[in-house]
């Protein structure tokens, strides 16, 4: 599989990168996760691309760069938040939701740059 986006600098100061549940980091444009969808889980069929990676093991990291907020799709698997501390950093983020998939469960954090799985949730 050769995924169509470049892989992210280590800063990880794009707006929109998603990372490969082998650690790789991709650059992807807002509007093209279904572009990616399409290649590394063609037999996802939901409506939103970014759930349908989250639901294939893939992290969607993004931020509008109009607000201090990132959001996140993760699968519920995921328990290492260090890339998202990393993304937060970054983009100077005041606030994180992290929406996990399948569960749907929301986890909120007023300190990204801290954030662990272990803080409060919102369902």
């Amino acid at each position: 599989m050769t995924v169509p986006f470049p892989e992210a600098d280590d800063e990880f100061r794009a707006q929109q990168i998603t990372i490969a549940p082998d650690g790789t980091a991709y650059v992807v444009p807002s509007g093209m996760h279904e572009r990616l969808r399409r290649v590394v889980a063609p037999d996802r069929e939901e409506r939103d691309p970014k759930v349908a990676l989250a639901l294939s093991g893939w992290i969607c990291l993004q931020t509008s760069g109009m607000t201090d907020r990132i959001n996140v799709d993760a699968p519920d698997a995921l328990t290492d938040a260090a890339p998202i501390r990393r993304f937060a950093r970054a983009h100077n983020a005041g606030s994180v939701a992290v929406a996990r998939h399948p569960s749907g469960e929301v986890c909120r954090s007023a300190t990204p740059t801290e954030f662990t799985f272990a803080g409060p949730t919102e369902e």
